[in-house]
């Protein structure tokens, strides 16, 4: 289609360089066009057309630059109600009573989302490399306009999408909610990691919930199990599922979790709420600033006297304050708090390991510095009492994630290169141990419980509070089905962690802080429109392949597109939940926004003391 333009404006009398550089404002006039009408005959009568009008309008293409598209409109003479025709060709170009061209719609799309480009840069690409000029707000509207087509494309594939996922599918569902004030909702394919359905949400309540996964069922087709967290509002929205005997699980990684917070949240409150109070670790801060003065001097009119001090005494400080220097994993399958305080109780033992006699004046001073400062923390009885409940606890968290055996490659915030390459017939015979083990771990609970403890129990023990979830959700941990060859043999399984979503949610916020530059995205989670979590399709070949064949095809496929699957699609919401009151403040405001209001002078004291009045 492009190359039939650049020979037809060469029949003109302009060719591609020249079409650029009036793009580029080098040469006078724009360039114009001519595409007449293709159709010969009238499609409702057989009857011969007859030029109507040409109509002009300006058009920018990726490939052809900026030029004036006249085109030659058609009628039928017998009948002047049937439609009028226009160029085909030029509707392949360009949607009809636009001006940007569908391939540079498809270029500032993948740009702006896959590639994560800021408009900016963006902008600076297409005037370097293409001599088209836009502002942010075109870019702007070129990117609302990519996700609408490709919200439109995917919906108008679904048939196809379906008969490719023949074999079935495991569906995935997670929300995000930043803030409480609402956020987006995704159904994943857990085979092969397509997005199939995605909405924004005002909370997570199963009344908002339930109409995507219906209509993702409704697409798609039955899944073969659906995985999900412990909330109840998607366990309800799921509900019309389980009725027709698809199985539900639960994400292993989530029900860990939720045991160790009903372990930790207390306890962990307390302890960080103490060593806050304690301001230890600001002064641990401190003392290691001030040590750090000590290096390539003798310490003369320094805090602890003159002389060195070994590089062993920083590192005994620093070990203190931030143990080994790894990064934790997330609470609660790390306690931060409660290792910080073990390092305290633990520092002069180390002192003595580390740091050996003799000393000098300013080791000594420092380290008895040191060992006085932490033992602060020795005179709150609540501080130990703490510690015992963490350590207790923890041991036992501990205890039930060696059962459940659930490694750090398998949590959601796992380096990639962590990540193990499971074969399938090795994975469900590892899910059978694991269930065969968590039984037999709960018969050993019910032995250890006494009869008359509960998990209402004002301070339940670590056993009972695991036992209660066993007892809960046990039978929603285990039983994934298989997808199997002709031979029999496993060649997938339903994963036991709802890791699919959890890796998706994660990598849209590095592309989200990539094309923003800023690191807290609260604001900007919310405002995304839901179409853009389609976007990580195309990063899929096989999704790619079904929808258009290649991405190269991509505007081909939008042109293609008919006006009943546009509408099918739904706007691009950035709004959440407090979005209509926020408006409402901008018109209490009024013109004057948000200037400070001027204090009102002091009134001048009459004779008797009192504030005299002001008329």
């Amino acid at each position: 289609m492009l190359k039939w333009l650049a020979i037809h404006t060469q029949r003109a009398g302009w060719d591609p360089t020249e079409l650029a550089r009036a793009t580029a404002g080098e040469g006078g006039a724009l360039p114009e066009v001519e595409f007449m009408a293709e159709a010969q005959r009238c499609d409702v009568c057989d009857h011969s057309l007859a030029v109507l009008k040409s109509r002009r309008r300006r058009v920018v293409t990726l490939e052809a630059g900026t030029f004036v598209a006249k085109e030659v409109l058609k009628y039928c003479p017998g009948d002047a109600s049937h439609p009028v025709l226009g160029s085909s060709v030029l509707a392949r170009l360009v949607k009809p009573c636009q001006r940007y061209g569908y391939d540079l719609v498809v270029y500032v799309g993948l740009a702006r989302y896959p590639r994560g480009k800021q408009r900016i840069e963006i902008q600076a690409e297409l005037l370097a490399h293409r001599g088209i000029e836009l502002s942010e707000a075109s870019i702007s509207n070129l990117c609302d306009r990519f996700l609408g087509y490709l919200e439109a494309l995917h919906l108008a594939r679904a048939p196809a999408l379906r008969a490719a996922m023949s074999e079935g599918y495991p569906l995935h569902i997670d929300a995000t909610c930043e803030n409480g004030r609402g956020g987006l909702f995704v159904c994943i394919n857990g085979w092969r990691g397509w997005v199939l359905m995605a909405t924004r949400i005002p909370s997570e309540h199963a009344d908002h919930l339930r109409p995507t996964v219906e209509k993702t069922v409704a697409l798609f087709g039955d899944p073969i199990a659906a995985v999900s967290d412990l909330g109840d509002a998607v366990a309800n929205a799921l509900d019309a599922l389980r009725q027709r005997g698809i199985p539900h699980f639960v994400c292993h990684y989530h029900f860990l979790g939720a045991v160790g917070k009903k372990l930790f949240d207390n306890a962990n409150a307390l302890l960080r709420r103490l060593l806050r109070s304690s301001n230890v670790r600001r002064d641990l801060r401190d003392l290691l600033r001030e040590l750090r003065r000590y290096r390539g001097c003798s310490g003369d009119g320094r805090r602890f006297g003159p002389g060195p001090v070994r590089e062993d005494v920083l590192a005994l400080v620093l070990w203190v304050l931030e143990g080994e220097g790894k990064k934790d994993l997330d609470y609660p399958f790390s306690l931060p708090h409660l290792g910080f305080y073990q390092r305290c109780q633990q520092a002069a033992q180390k002192a003595q390991c580390w740091v050996p006699s003799p000393r000098t004046q300013p080791e000594r001073r420092a380290i008895n510095h040191l060992c006085t400062m932490l033992s602060r923390l020795d005179r709150d009885a609540r501080l130990h009492r703490g510690a015992a409940k963490l350590e207790k606890g923890w041991q036992a968290f501990a205890e039930l994630r060696d059962v459940l055996q659930l490694t750090n490659a398998e949590l959601p915030r796992a380096e990639p290169r962590h990540h193990q390459i499971e074969i399938p017939e090795f994975e469900v015979q590892r899910l059978k141990e694991i269930k065969h083990g968590v039984e037999n771990y709960q018969q050993e609970l019910r032995a250890r419980v006494p009869p008359e403890e509960s998990a209402t129990t004002t301070n339940p023990s670590p056993s009972t509070v695991i036992l209660t979830y066993l007892e809960r959700y046990g039978h929603l941990l285990f039983g994934h089905p298989t997808l199997r060859d002709d031979t029999g043999a496993v060649v997938a399984v339903v994963e036991r962690t709802n890791n699919v979503p959890e890796h998706y949610f994660g990598q849209q916020k590095q592309h989200l802080r990539r094309r923003l530059g800023r690191a807290h995205l609260a604001r900007d989670l919310e405002d995304q429109p839901a179409q853009a979590a389609l976007v990580a399709n195309l990063n899929r070949a096989d999704y790619v392949r079904v929808v258009c064949g290649s991405l190269e095809n991509l505007s081909a496929a939008f042109a293609a597109l008919e006006d009943s699957a546009l509408e099918q699609t739904s706007s691009l919401s950035r709004t959440h939940r407090d979005s209509a009151l926020q408006s409402r403040i901008r018109t209490l405001l009024g013109p004057e926004g948000d200037r400070p209001i001027p204090l009102a002078p002091h009134a001048p004291a009459s004779a008797n003391g009192a504030p005299a009045t002001v008329s």
